[in-house]
Parts: structure tokens; sequence; C-alpha cells
């Protein structure tokens, strides 16, 4: 699938997570799932499935006696979407001062550092 760079909202968020954890699911089961936490209705649900169906973020299966519902991204790309957008947004496209920020309040363990360290070396594939 293609780079889609949705960003997306955070109760976007909540029913992908939803969705990534296990698919398909129908509105009900989406509505049991979240009407805990974060408390939301049957109808609230439905609307922001309405919304996510016409941004292309999910998409259903007709199913029995209900639509099945499904992630059309993969956690991934909306992971990668949405640190492409911090970074631009939040330090003017600049890894290296993303970093120095992180780094003033987080020293990095060898392991951390060692992962880094791969990771730059093209390794970490």
């Amino acid at each position: 699938m293609k780079e889609k760079n949705i960003i997306l909202q955070p109760s976007e968020w909540l029913i992908c997570e939803k969705l990534w954890e296990e698919s398909p699911r129908t509105l009900v089961q989406l509505y049991h799932a979240l009407e805990e936490d974060p408390g939301w209705s049957k109808s609230t649900v439905n609307t922001l499935l309405s919304r996510m169906l016409e941004k292309g973020i999910v998409a259903y299966e007709e199913g029995g006696k209900a639509r099945q519902y499904y992630p059309k991204i993969k956690r991934e790309e909306a992971a990668f979407a949405e640190t492409k957008s911090l970074i631009q947004k939040v330090y003017r496209g600049s890894v290296g001062m993303m970093m120095r920020t992180l780094l003033q309040e987080h020293a990095l363990s060898e392991a951390e550092i060692q992962e880094l360290y791969q990771i730059l070396q093209g390794e970490d594939e």
C-alpha cells in the first residue's frame, strides 16, 4: 500500500488501536471496546467511523448482520506520518534538533546507544 501521510486525530488513534489489535470488528464490538475508556456512546463511535471511512482510514466488508470494519492503514504508516509531521512542525525538519531535545531530558543506556548506532549504520533491517 502506498504511504498515505494521514495524520490521525486522537479519537481516530483510539479506534485504529482497537482495529490493529483485532480486525475486523463490528460497530457494536468497537463500541463495547471503547464504552468505558474513553466512555463514548454508540452514536459517537458510528460518527467517527463514518468520518474515517470518508478519509480512507478504515473500510468495511458486509458481513452477516453487520459491517465488519478494518484499518486501511498500518500502524507503522500512521506512526511514520505522525513522526514526520512532528519533526517538520516542531523541529523545522531537523532530526538532530529533535535528538538533542530528547537527550536533554533522558540519557541513553548503552543498549539504546547501540540500537541507534545500528540504525544509523543501516544494520537494523
